[in-house]
């Protein structure tokens, strides 16, 4: 039975090297009649390319490399602080390579962690990380971690495998990293809030409240709101209404949304402390609640 070369592309994510598709059966004379007929094209030698496919990857591609660093790690949706507009990995051996333009950047890592999938041109996610460590810091490289681990593009294994190889300036130590985090928001939070001495629980459920992003000291919930998920009207009627709740059972809150913890964190951590010095609200009794109209 004949191969569908759209149906096999699809598979690489429209994007594959001509030796992948000849060792699944695809004839020579084939391919070269599909690029000729511009069905596909060809971004560098070896390689061809079809409609749908990513830009950043094929450019990356024309660039000699692959996906890498904060690049690979954005396309997969895991949190990087700053995602540079192209990071491209690229093998030490490589030369002759094109030029890059403006605001795109290698990264000359030796591939330590090869994933086995047919996605070719995207560094696997531990030497993605490994490339990021080399310009990011140690408070950036956990939001990211965590967020791989949260979305189970990383295991606790593969994390005690990675971390000895990142450089030490921005290796975070094993017990600073939580897969609970949902977003680098609350990862950096959570570290901030944690080198100030204070004890912090991540994803804590609460009766009445719900599921909230941190609990510091047992009583003060902190939330760290995205832009994606808080800014419309209906979330923030429902955020409210849960800090309402949270005040009813005595528990405090402070709300910081994304843009003051990215830009302002120091203040947002002293606004918690300002919380904490005032102490915890006395408890209500519901019952004893009237209405006043």
């Amino acid at each position: 039975m004949r191969r569908d070369l759209m149906l096999d592309l699809t598979r690489f994510g429209m994007l594959a090297r001509r030796a992948d598709l000849l060792a699944l059966g695809h004839s020579r004379s084939s391919v070269s009649a599909a690029v000729q007929s511009g069905i596909l094209r060809v971004p560098r030698r070896g390689w061809v390319a079809a409609a749908g496919v990513d830009p950043l990857a094929l450019r990356a591609v024309r660039l000699g490399g692959k996906l890498g660093g904060a690049s690979a790690l954005a396309h997969r949706g895991i949190w990087v602080d700053d995602a540079p507009p192209l990071v491209v990995s690229t093998a030490p051996t490589a030369s002759r390579l094109p030029a890059l333009q403006p605001g795109e950047s290698r990264v000359w890592l030796p591939e330590r962690f090869p994933e086995l999938t047919d996605v070719r041109w995207r560094a696997s996610v531990r030497d993605a990380i490994l490339q990021y460590g080399l310009v990011a810091g140690r408070d950036q490289l956990i939001a990211t971690m965590d967020s791989a681990l949260f979305q189970r593009f990383l295991t606790w294994q593969e994390v005690d495998e990675v971390l000895p190889l990142v450089r030490e300036v921005a290796r975070p130590g094993r017990r600073e990293l939580d897969g609970l985090a949902m977003s680098g928001t609350e990862s950096r939070m959570r570290v901030a809030l944690r080198r100030r001495g204070l004890r912090v629980r991540s994803q804590v459920s609460i009766r009445r409240v719900g599921q909230v992003d941190l609990v510091v000291d047992d009583w003060l919930i902190v939330e760290c709101d995205s832009r994606q998920f808080h800014d419309g009207e209906p979330q923030q009627i429902a955020d409210r209404r849960r800090d309402g709740e949270a005040s009813l059972s005595s528990y405090g809150s402070a709300r910081f949304h994304h843009s003051q913890i990215m830009s302002d964190l120091d203040w947002c951590v002293s606004v918690v402390e300002s919380h904490l010095r005032r102490g915890r609200p006395a408890r209500l009794d519901r019952s004893k609640l009237q209405s006043t109209g």
